[in-house]
C-alpha cells in the first residue's frame, strides 16, 4: 500500500509540474507578444516622426536620448534607410550623427557582450550604412565571430568604403569556405573597383592554392569587368589546375568580351570533359557566330554533358537554331539527341520531336 501511496504523490506531482509549466509558458508567450506589439507601435511612431524630420527643414517633433536609445528607433531608423537616396539621405545622416547611434553601436560591437548584442550591433551598422563606422568595421574583419565579420565585410560594402577592398580581399586566403563565399558577396557590391586588388589576390595566390583564387576568379566574373578578361587569359596560361581552368572559364562567360571568343573555343578542345563543357557554356553566353562550327562539332563528343551545354550554347547563338536543326539529321545519334533536348528547351517542341 505504501508503494502504491507513493506512485500516486509522484504522478501527482509530476501532474501538478506539467501544469505549472504549461502556464509558464502560456505566460511567457502572453508577455513577448505584448512587447512585440509594443515595439512595433513605438517603431511606427518613430517612423512618423523620423519622416517629417526629413520632409521638412524645421521640424520641432523632438527626439530625445531616451527615444535614440530605444531599439525601436533603430529599427525605425533602418526602415526609413532603405527608401533613403541624395539630399533626404543626407539629412536621415545627421540624424543619425546628433543622437549618436553610429557611436553607440560601435561601442556595443567593440563591448564583451554576448555575441547575440554584438552581431545585432554589427547588423545595424551595416544597414545604416554611416561612414564614420567604417574603421571599425574594417578592424572586425577579424573579429573571433565569423557572423560578425560577414556583417562588416557587407557593410563598407554597403557604404562604398573602398579602402576596405584590400583588406576584405586579404581574407580569402584565411577565411574557411562559407565566410569567404560571402564576402565575395560584398566585393561584388563595390562594383569594378574590386577587379584588381582580386587579380592581384589570384596571381600572388593561384600557383599555391585553387579554392581562394578560384572563387576570387568566380567574383571578378560577376563584376563585368571587360578589362579583366585579358589577365584572365594569362592566368589560363599559366594555371593548368582543374578547379582554376573551370573558375577562369567561367568567369570568362560571365564577363562575355568578344576578345575571349578565341580562347574559349581552344579551351573547347581540352581534355578534360569538365572544361570542356564549360567552355561550351561560356562560348553560349558571348554569342560570337565564329563558335558555331566548333560547338556544332562538340555535339559528338563521348561526354553527354559537353554534348548538352553544346546544344544549349547554339540555342542561344544568333544562328545557333539553323545549327540545331541540321543535326536533328546527324549520323551520330547522341548529336541528334542533344539537339533536339535544346530544341524542345526554347519552345521548337515540333521540330525536336
Amino acid at each position: 500500500m505504501v508503494d502504491i501511496r507513493i506512485a500516486e504523490i509522484g504522478t501527482f506531482a509530476i501532474y501538478v509540474l506539467d501544469v505549472v509549466l504549461l502556464l509558464s509558458l502560456v505566460g511567457l508567450k502572453t508577455v513577448h507578444r505584448r512587447r512585440v506589439r509594443q515595439h512595433d507601435r513605438r517603431r511606427e511612431g518613430y517612423l512618423s516622426v523620423l519622416s517629417r524630420h526629413i520632409s521638412y527643414e524645421n521640424c520641432t517633433d523632438p527626439i530625445t536620448p531616451r527615444m535614440a536609445e530605444d531599439p525601436a528607433f533603430l529599427d525605425a531608423l533602418i526602415d526609413v534607410r532603405e527608401v533613403l537616396s541624395g539630399n533626404e539621405l543626407a539629412s536621415l545622416e545627421a540624424i543619425v550623427a546628433e543622437h549618436g547611434v553610429t557611436a553607440r553601436l560601435v561601442r556595443r560591437l567593440e563591448s564583451r557582450f554576448s555575441l547575440g548584442r554584438r552581431l545585432r550591433a554589427a547588423v545595424a551598422l551595416a544597414e545604416i550604412g554611416d561612414k564614420s563606422a567604417a574603421g571599425a568595421m574594417i578592424r572586425h574583419l577579424t573579429d573571433r565571430e565569423p557572423d560578425i565579420r560577414i556583417e562588416c565585410a557587407r557593410g563598407l560594402a554597403r557604404i562604398g568604403w573602398t579602402p576596405a577592398i584590400d583588406h576584405i580581399v586579404s581574407r580569402f586566403a584565411i577565411e574557411d569556405t562559407p565566410v569567404r563565399a560571402r564576402f565575395a558577396d560584398s566585393l561584388v557590391g563595390f562594383g569594378t573597383r574590386a577587379t584588381w586588388p582580386l587579380l592581384a589576390y589570384v596571381k600572388v595566390n593561384h600557383r599555391s592554392e585553387d579554392a581562394g583564387p578560384a572563387l576570387a576568379l568566380r567574383t571578378i566574373g560577376r563584376l563585368h569587368d571587360l578589362a579583366a578578361a585579358e589577365p584572365i587569359h594569362m592566368i589560363l596560361d599559366e594555371n593548368p589546375s582543374l578547379e582554376m581552368t573551370i573558375a577562369a572559364v567561367e568567369a570568362l562567360g560571365d564577363i562575355a568580351s568578344p576578345d575571349s571568343a578565341q580562347k574559349l573555343q581552344s579551351m573547347l578542345q581540352d581534355e578534360r570533359w569538365q572544361v570542356r563543357a564549360k567552355s561550351a557554356t561560356s562560348l553560349g553566353g558571348i554569342l560570337d557566330t565564329s563558335s558555331t562550327p566548333l560547338l556544332s562539332m562538340a555535339l559528338r563528343d563521348e561526354s553527354f554533358w559537353v554534348r548538352r551545354n553544346s546544344a544549349a550554347a547554339l540555342a542561344r547563338a544568333p544562328d545557333g537554331i539553323d545549327a540545331l536543326y541540321r543535326a536533328l539529321d546527324d549520323f551520330d545519334p547522341y548529336a541528334a539527341d542533344a539537339a533536339a533536348e535544346a530544341l524542345a528547351d526554347v519552345g521548337e517542341l515540333v521540330a525536336a520531336r
